[in-house]
């Protein structure tokens, strides 16, 4: 009978297990469930390897999301921009457009209603297009560093307990690993982008649809390693331009 019993149950595991993870990732997909983690495998790096011309940004509302006044500015739900502005949290940040209307354009997921940190006025700025970009391939290790929040920490004389403040953060870096391929396009791109010395947009696509968008310097010399019985691997340094990174969920 115990035979019988695991048998049945590993057949039942079988079949509902893929249905399972079948129906759950769908819904993870509709936003009708929350996942508790996520596992990068799949991940797709890119780089931001061309952009449109800047369109100039008169104004942005202090709304959440925040809303973007370009003149004849052509961009489209679902595009991704570059900006520059007078806010020093969306300068240099990579966004994603929404509810794009002739003159105007929603910034996805910006929350710009608290005048304090986004004083009125003051966020005016730029705004260019990625019309492409580069896929990062063969990709065996990402490693995040920075961003530990640092302290001030004082005493008084009369006080036996020390009092700290925070102040600023490290900054950020990703240091990526990849199989070494000199005939592979993101090698002559990531070159290109080190020699500019300019910040480019780079994408990482999620196995589940969300993107997150970041700013970043690239340094890259494109030298392989020499590890005997080991595959030859370069290195790829990312310094964060804006401190943030952008996450958005799967288009609809």
């Amino acid at each position: 009978m115990k035979k019988l019993m695991s048998f049945v149950g590993a057949l039942l595991l079988a079949f509902f297990d893929p249905v399972y993870v079948w129906l759950t990732n769908w819904m993870h997909r509709q936003g009708l469930i929350l996942a508790a983690s996520f596992f990068p495998n799949g991940t797709i790096f890119s780089i931001g390897s061309a952009y449109g011309a800047a369109k100039v940004i008169s104004d942005i509302s202090n709304e959440s999301p925040a809303v973007a006044s370009s003149t004849a500015h052509d961009f489209e739900d679902g595009n991704i921009l570059v900006l520059t502005s007078g806010w020093p949290t969306l300068n240099g940040a990579v966004v994603r457009v929404d509810g794009a209307v002739a003159d105007a354009f929603d910034i996805e997921g910006f929350d710009a209603s608290n005048t304090t940190l986004f004083p009125a006025g003051g966020g005016v700025g730029t705004a260019r297009e990625v019309t492409s970009w580069v896929p990062l391939s063969q990709i065996t290790d990402v490693q995040p560093s920075g961003g530990e929040q640092q302290f001030y920490q004082w005493q008084y004389l009369e006080e036996r307990a020390q009092r700290q403040r925070p102040t600023f953060k490290n900054a950020r870096a990703l240091t990526i690993t990849a199989d070494y391929d000199p005939d592979l396009p993101w090698h002559a791109a990531l070159l290109a982008a080190d020699q500019l010395g300019t910040p480019h947009a780079i994408r990482a696509a999620l196995p589940n649809g969300a993107v997150i968008l970041y700013h970043m310097y690239v340094a890259y010399d494109g030298e392989p390693s020499f590890v005997k019985n080991q595959n030859q691997q370069v290195t790829i340094s990312l310094s964060y331009d804006n401190p943030r990174s952008l996450r958005y969920s799967a288009a609809p």
